[in-house]
């Protein structure tokens, strides 16, 4: 896993990977979060104040080879896996998330929104018959 950085570099980052993925065709960025709980030696020092949050952000690039693909169609120049994370102090929490909901949604403004109107329409003759006994 790679080292937390610090807010400023995170943002900065995270900018570059969303705007990266909206302009490529297809593409994926997740963003993850989870409360990151002390060790048992912190565990003596502060036992009731909140925990610090650790964000992740990471593209869904894995270098894992697509069994679909045929081997003569891969691609000879495999793009590793961006990985980013930060940590957040529990004081910290209402700055940082002010920020952090300012870059994400202007790094999805180029997205484009899912197109589900096949999956509706195959999913609806089949679903809508009953059979009566």
């Amino acid at each position: 896993m790679s080292k937390p950085v610090g807010h400023e570099e995170f943002f900065a980052s995270l900018t570059t990977l969303l705007t990266t993925t909206s302009q490529k065709a297809r593409g994926s960025v997740y963003l993850t979060q989870k409360p990151l709980l002390p060790t048992s030696e912190d565990q003596t020092s502060t036992t009731t104040s909140p925990p610090s949050i650790l964000i992740r952000a990471t593209d869904g690039n894995t270098n894992a080879p697509n069994p679909k693909t045929p081997t003569d169609r891969k691609k000879k120049s495999k793009e590793s896996k961006v990985k980013l994370s930060t940590v957040v102090q529990p004081e910290e929490l209402e700055t940082f998330y002010a920020r952090y909901a300012e870059v994400c949604k202007a790094g999805m403004t180029g997205l484009k929104k899912r197109d589900r109107k096949q999956k509706k329409a195959k999913g609806k003759g089949g679903a809508g018959k009953v059979a009566k006994a």
